[in-house]
Order: C-alpha cells, then structure tokens, then sequence
C-alpha cells in the first residue's frame, strides 16, 4: 500500500456537495480505516487522507465525486530568483554595517544575501544595523542588501569572500508622500484624481491576510488556514497581501502610497502560507456567498484543479471578476490564471523608476517595449493564456511594518484588481450580477490597453489604462460637474442680483420714511 496523501473530494458537476454525496463519503469513511476526514469545507468537499489506490478505488467506483490530490499553493513572493540556500563549509564570517544614506541611522532588519553561482548564504542585520553571514573562502559573491521597509534595496559588486572583510553600506529612503506610485501614473490615474474610487465595490484578496494598517481600512475577511481562528484575516506573516492590499486601495495620506480604488471595500482571505487547493477553494466559495464584486489572486500552482475550476465558473455566474498573477519563475502561467475564467496578469517595469544599483535592476530584460523604457520582467511568467500586462517593479506600498518596494506578478495583479473596481463604480449599467458582469469588464481592460509593442505572450493585450477604460465615464462626470458649476454660478448671481434688490428697497423705504 503507498504512503498516504491529502485530497479533496467534492462533488464533479458543480461547486457544492449534494447532500447525498456528503452522506455517502461519510459512509465510505464508516466502511473503511484507509479514508480519514482531515476537515469539511462550508460548500460540503472533504479533505481527507487515504493512499494513491484508495483514491483511484473512489473515482472509479463513485464518478459523482470529485477527487483530487489537495496540492500545495505556491504564493508568489517579491524576491524571486535567488539560488537555492545552501550549507556553507570552510566558514570565513563577512561583516554588514547597514545604514541610512541621509541620516546616517542604522538599518535594523535588513536581509544581506550573498550569491554566487547556484548559492545563496543570508544573515540579517541587528538593531546596530550590523549582519555576519558565513560564506567559503575566496568564493567570490554578489551581495544583495534587502530591507525590510522604508529603503530601496541595494547590489553590491562582485567581490570574493575572505576573512576579515567588513563592507559598510548605505540605503536611499524610498520618496513616500502620499501620492501615486510610478505604477498608478502609468495607468493614468492621477488623470481621473478622485472621479472615480471604487466606491461600494468589494474587492476580495485572496492571499496571506492583510495586516492591520493606518492608510488600510479592511472591512473584514476570513483565515481558511485554522476553522478555529476564521477571524484572524488580519496576520500576515509574508507581508504579501498587505501590499496588494495598498496597492488597491490604500488611502491617500502624508505618507505612503495612494492606491487605485481607494474608496472600494477590502476583504482579506488568508489562505497563505502553508495553504492548499482546498484552503482557496474555500475562499472563492467565502467570496459568492459574501457577494464580492472582484476577487484578487496573487499565488498559484503548476498544477490545475477540476474542483477550483467549478468554483471559479461559479464565481462568474455570479458577476464576480477573477484576477490571477501569471507567476514568478519564468514560465508557463501559473493556475489559476491559466483558467479561462480569470483575468491572467503579467508583469512589467520602468527604467528610471528605481535606483540604478537596487535590485530591481535584476529585473530588467531585453523585452523593451516601443517606449524605450517599459521592460517586460524577467521573472515573470508568459504565455498564450496572458490577457495583460501591468507595473511589476519597484512598487512601494503597504506591508505590515510600514512601506515597502516589491517586485511580482501578483503587484501587477493588484493594479488590473483595482482598475475592475473603478470600471465598475463608473459603469453602474454594467453590474447585472451575473455572468455578463465579468465579461464587460474583461472587454473593458482590453479594449483600453496600450500596445507596448512586446509580444502577446508577454503583454496580452498590453498595458493596462485607466483613463481610456474610463473614457466614456470620466466625459460624463467632468460634464455633470461642470452643470453643476455652472448651476452654482448662475445661482450665487442670482442671489447677488436678490441681495441689491433688497438693498434698493431698503434705501426707497428710508427715502419715503423721510419724505
């Protein structure tokens, strides 16, 4: 008998488990020492841990139910591309004194990654701003400085390990000033300026949870991760949702970042780290019954999943648009993204939009586009399933500590996300809340992206423009404002022309009192 595996069963013709079928997995369950139920889903689908040959066993006997291997999702991180960790042998120690390029501060909380071939050796920096990282000698290594917030990361040049070697360094704070990052103005937002918001639109982030945040306002969510701890949407140990959730929607302040949608409702639903097919299957099913209008996916697998196809379907039928990253290994997309339900997103970047030396500087590829300065990333997925392309590279926004500059594809997820809610604040004729919903807005996206002149395996349609997919909307509202401004005008003359009537009166009132 093989080793036993975690699946999920559920039911092959549809997002939710009759009744029926529920009672017949407990049944098989009763009957056999082999199936052993791990959890239930809300909709009904069992986790359950059995052998490869029970599994066949199942499906073959029971075609109603769907079984499938529960496989692990994968959440596309900011920092893709480095070499494997490895053990070090014949340890030299190498010191990083890490601070401030303007206040000469140290730097708490920097990662100091050393590279060289196919290996990578870390330490982290103290309160003193102070790291070691164990290397081989004479290894000669490239070492990428990563703050934790605040700064722009840093590459320093090739140089080889020895004993005794202490490098001293400095970060550039990142400019944050409560305005758009580089990505939202190549959009066109600052264009549309505070037309448009989201308002009213719900926007559900499928990832790592969205952490409590002062420019964050998260009306709620839920953690699929613990059936005990469903509240506890709002722990990100990754960081990774909070920046997508800044991305969407973060409010504009002194400080920060101001994000696309910032007037639309965010719902975190935790499904990272460690989460599963069943854990995201859970929360598409969370976003139908909770009446979400857009749900955002930054993570994924090699791997499809018959089960998470019908929630998706489902998803549509009920007007809600699916946004996935296409994924951060240079490969084919990711799923769900490759899901014809699902908006696939890649990623690109600007040149002269970070610091030459940063690490976002690892990204830039020879995909140049007709602009001289837009690059499709180099971590980013392609294929024939990518609708469009969206900023990828040196985004600053919100993670749990702060401010940061991440790369990924699931950033530029976050940007179509947040286009889709303004789409739909603009457009109230389009939300019938069903399957034609979605596909308005998909034919929006499209219709109004700019060709970069990139192949489509890398840029879709293009990039994603904010201020063409609201053209229409945009004329309609400066029209009515303009109305009213005029109404306002005409009104306060009026009342000047009443103010001096009464005062003429007045004066003829005293004349004739006089007489």
């Amino acid at each position: 008998m093989s080793d036993k595996k975690q699946y999920l069963i559920g039911y092959s013709r549809g997002a939710v488990m009759p009744k029926g079928l529920e009672l017949l997995v407990d049944s098989l369950e009763a009957g056999s020492s082999e199936i052993v139920t791990i959890r239930k889903l809300a909709s009904g689908q069992r986790v359950v841990s059995m052998d490869a040959e029970t599994a066949v066993n199942l499906a073959s006997k029971h075609p109603d139910l769907a079984i499938e291997e529960d496989r692990e999702l994968q959440l596309f991180s900011s920092m893709p591309g480095l070499p494997p960790l490895v053990p070090t042998g014949k340890p030299v120690v190498v010191s990083f004194a890490v601070n401030d390029a303007q206040s000469g501060e140290p730097i708490p909380e920097a990662t100091v990654f050393c590279v060289s071939g196919q290996f990578t050796y870390k330490g982290g920096t103290n309160r003193q701003g102070l790291a070691k990282v164990t290397i081989p000698e004479l290894l000669p290594i490239r070492v990428i400085i990563s703050p934790r917030d605040t700064h722009w990361s840093r590459i320093l040049d090739e140089m080889p390990a020895k004993a005794g070697l202490k490098i001293q360094t400095s970060l550039q704070p990142i400019p944050l000033k409560g305005k758009y990052s580089w990505g939202h103005a190549a959009m066109g937002l600052p264009r549309i300026g505070d037309l448009f918001s989201g308002a009213g639109i719900k926007i559900a982030v499928i990832d790592s949870g969205i952490a409590r945040h002062e420019d964050l306002k998260t009306v709620g969510g839920h953690n699929t991760l613990d059936g005990r701890f469903g509240s506890a949407w709002d722990k990100d140990e990754a960081g990774h949702g909070t920046h997508s959730g800044g991305i969407i929607a973060a409010a504009s302040q002194r400080l920060g970042v101001r994000g696309v949608a910032p007037g639309a409702e965010i719902h975190s639903l935790k499904v990272c780290p460690d989460g599963r097919f069943s854990n995201l299957l859970e929360a598409i099913n969370w976003c139908i019954d909770n009446y979400i209008d857009v749900i955002q996916m930054g993570l994924g697998s090699q791997y499809p999943s018959e089960q998470i196809d019908l929630a998706l379907a489902e998803a549509a039928a009920h007007g809600i648009t699916c946004v996935a990253a296409v994924g951060n290994d240079s490969g084919a997309v990711a799923y769900p993204a490759s899901n014809p339900n699902v908006i696939a997103v890649s990623a690109i970047g600007r040149i002269g939009t970070f610091p030459d030396q940063s690490a976002h500087s690892l990204r830039i590829t020879g995909r140049i586009g007709r602009d001289g300065k837009s690059f499709f990333a180099g971590f980013s997925n392609f294929g024939p399933e990518v609708t469009v392309c969206a900023p990828g590279v040196a985004i600053p926004a919100t993670v749990p500590t702060g401010y940061a500059a991440w790369d990924g594809t699931s950033t530029a997820a976050a940007f179509v996300a947040g286009l889709a809610a303004l789409i739909l604040d603009a457009f109230p004729e389009i939300r019938t809340g069903d399957y034609k919903q979605p596909q308005y807005v998909l034919e929006i996206i499209k219709s109004s992206a700019t060709d970069l002149g990139l192949p489509g395996e890398l840029q879709g349609a293009g990039l994603i423009n904010a201020e063409r997919a609201l053209g229409a909307a945009l004329a309609r509202r400066r029209q009515e404002i303009d109305f009213q401004s005029a109404g306002r005008k005409q009104l306060e003359s009026l009342l000047d022309q009443a103010r001096k009537c009464r005062e003429e009166i007045k004066s003829a009132i005293a004349g004739l009192e006089t007489f």
